[in-house]
């Protein structure tokens, strides 16, 4: 009979040996090689030679613990020999056979100990990632799916959430791998290869939209609309706005295109179209008067055109619905500065960097008010972090041109058609 002693221990797992191999795959660089116990409790009938078993436990976890798992895999073999119900050896022998990568006999031995006994939730991980490596999907999904929520060692979940991932992508099941990419980011927020599995997602995510509003309104000012923003997303700004015009000739009202209009009409090198930006955000605000954005956007408009008191109420009605806004706190410290109100303008500065600290401009202007004010180590920190956060944007748009340069010399970007 299992003993609640028994079931307590296999449920509280622990890694005795360490192995570095190149055979694993680059997500799994785990320093994991088997799963033993300090104490093991084997059930067992009077038939079973006690004596020799407690003799191959012995030997096999001492060659665990000097590193030599090809003499104890074995070992294992007979003990599971001896006493084919004993769960530890199994699932042991299960686990090392899957890190010396024989998948097939590791399935067994593992699929064997979770019959025996259920709730070994790191070991149906690694018979999940066995059995998707071996083509089995059905069964990989299904294990994965019932052991990952339960896993506590991160390093396994990382690498069962990311197989499962696979598996749901490939099967068009998004939802379920955006799910399990939540939870991987909550949990390793800056791991790459959880982003870089969430940007996979994100972007199939993406395309199915586009494609079934293609397929169910291809002539709507929705699908112009999202076309823009693929357009804005890919640099091309000329295509954006013809794009962001199609969808108001179709839709004057579709909420949030004239401001994302205007955004694209004022960040035109073109004159004649940047003189059209301004009223653009009136007729954004016209549609929504609390579109914080445009507030901001129009506000910009106005203290370049040096009409100071249109600015300040622009940038007043943006704060107000919308008081953490780091840039909107930098436009108007500008603005208060150019008025020689210093002590308004830098404590908005300060509460523009504390919202964002990546504000290269906010720390730049706050660095030259700290040094007309004499604090020159406050200044001088403003001015490294203006230089460390300036250098991460400008090697992130360089990475963007790269990408970019490469679609076009490829002939790999895929654009959007024009309608």
């Amino acid at each position: 009979m299992e003993s609640s002693r028994n079931r307590a221990e296999l449920g509280n797992l622990h890694v005795v040996y360490m192995m570095r191999t190149k055979c694993l795959s680059p997500i799994f660089r785990l320093s994991i090689i088997a799963i033993f116990y300090s104490s093991i409790v084997i059930a067992q009938d009077a038939s079973n030679p006690k004596q020799k078993i407690d003799e191959l436990q012995q030997q096999a976890q001492n060659d665990l613990q000097q590193q030599k798992p090809q003499l104890a895999i074995p070992l294992l073999r007979q003990i599971v020999s001896l006493d084919p119900q004993n769960v530890n050896a199994r699932g042991n022998l299960g686990v090392l056979l899957f890190f010396q990568n024989d998948y097939p006999e590791a399935i067994t031995e593992m699929r064997a100990a979770l019959q025996l006994q259920s709730g070994l939730w790191k070991i149906q991980a690694l018979l999940g990632i066995a059995e998707k490596r071996t083509g089995e999907l059905a069964p990989a999904e299904s294990d994965l799916e019932q052991s990952f929520p339960n896993l506590d060692d991160m390093s396994i979940q990382k690498e069962a959430g990311l197989e499962l991932i696979e598996i749901a992508s490939a099967s068009g099941e998004l939802d379920e791998a955006a799910s399990v990419i939540a939870r991987l980011e909550k949990a390793a927020p800056q791991d790459p290869q959880i982003l870089f599995a969430a940007y996979q997602v994100f972007v199939q995510m993406v395309d199915r939209t586009l494609l079934n509003m293609t397929m169910t309104a291809p002539n709507s000012a929705e699908l112009h609309m999202m076309m823009a923003d693929q357009f804005v997303l890919q640099g091309d700004s000329d295509n954006a706005i013809a794009q962001f015009r199609e969808a108001i000739r179709l839709n004057p009202k579709l909420p949030g295109v004239h401001f994302e209009l205007a955004a694209q009409l004022k960040d035109s090198s073109n004159p004649a179209l940047k003189a059209q930006a301004e009223h653009e955000f009136m007729t954004a605000l016209s549609l929504n008067q609390f579109d914080e954005k445009a507030w901001r956007g129009l506000g910009e408009i106005m203290a370049d055109k040096g009409d100071v008191p249109a600015a300040k109420k622009d940038f007043e009605k943006a704060l107000s619905l919308y008081p953490k806004d780091s840039d909107v706190e930098t436009d108007m410290a500008k603005l208060l500065i150019t008025q020689n109100d210093t002590k308004t303008a830098g404590s908005l500065l300060e509460s523009a960097v504390n919202d964002d600290p990546t504000n290269i401009v906010a720390h730049y202007q706050l660095g030259a008010l700290y040094r007309q004010e004499g604090r020159s180590a406050d200044a001088q920190h403003q001015m490294e972090e203006f230089a460390r956060y300036k250098a991460l944007k400008d090697q992130l748009a360089k990475v963007f041109r790269q990408f970019r340069r490469q679609d076009d010399s490829t002939g790999t970007s895929s654009q959007p058609a024009r309608h």
